[in-house]
């Protein structure tokens, strides 16, 4: 950034309209959405969920390794699964919980499950972005 501001600042070589860009990103998930992938016969609870990749809660930091390939990754999105996915461990964080955050990135999706993860994804935008009047009254 070449300003004090917390403003998004134009990427210098964009050809966007105002130099801003955003070409995807995370969706937080919550328990009721009812997200959980599966990875080598384990079932994790997704925090965050993206067209290129999702972030899982996981107990302990050796679980996975940096670099890993997981193949037949599973995604079950309640009703809906997502099967014969590749994934890759990008990256391990603490999370809010106190356990790990693992994320993994999409490296090999059908062009059939890419459209499903992309309508649920739809669906979670507007559910994320929804606000709701605080001054309406509720039943």
């Amino acid at each position: 950034m070449s300003e004090d501001s917390i403003d998004f600042q134009p990427i210098p070589g964009e050809n966007t309209e105002d130099g801003q860009s955003r070409h995807s990103f995370r969706v937080p998930v919550t328990l009721i959405d009812d997200i959980r992938v599966n990875f080598g016969g384990s079932e994790y609870s997704v925090i965050n969920l993206s067209a290129t990749g999702v972030a899982v809660n996981v107990s302990s930091c050796l679980e996975f390794d940096a670099g890993q390939i997981i193949d037949d990754a599973r995604l079950r999105i309640g009703a809906v699964h997502i099967t014969g996915v590749r994934a890759k461990v990008i990256h391990c964080s603490v999370h809010d919980s106190g356990n790990f955050l693992f994320g993994f990135q999409w490296v090999k999706m059908s062009a059939e499950n890419k459209k499903t993860l992309e309508q649920v994804l739809d669906r979670l935008k507007i559910k994320a972005l929804k606000v709701k009047d605080l001054f309406e009254k509720h039943p």
